[in-house]
């Protein structure tokens, strides 16, 4: 994992915090809150799987890396939910900075951001 701007991962985790209904603590850091997900997925993944599609859906993660970690679980007996929590927690960093990058603050009004 690079070095995130702090702001960045806060903002991940406050995020997940919300839509994945867990508690982080301020400053987490990147492993603990992929740590506290991966709970949260454990538990999702046997009690409600349609939640679990839906929070995916919502996230936007590549439907087909998903796939790929749940087969190798499967396939190896490894723990699927530390992947897919690094997935989620890496797909909205993506969000986030892509936000952060393309922010048009600069422009003076409406009418000059078409």
């Amino acid at each position: 994992m690079t070095a995130l701007p702090v702001p960045y991962l806060q903002e991940a985790a406050t995020w997940a915090q919300e839509h994945f209904e867990i508690s982080v603590p301020v400053n987490v850091s990147y492993e603990l809150l992929e740590e506290i997900l991966a709970n949260r997925l454990e538990i999702l993944i046997s009690n409600n799987f349609q939640q679990f599609i839906f929070l995916l859906y919502r996230t936007d993660v590549s439907e087909n890396r998903v796939k790929q970690i749940l087969e190798n679980a499967a396939a190896t007996g490894a723990d699927p939910y530390k992947p897919i929590a690094a997935l989620i927690i890496e797909r909205q960093l993506q969000k986030i900075t892509s936000r952060a990058t393309y922010k048009q603050d600069h422009l003076p009004d409406d009418e000059e951001r078409w």
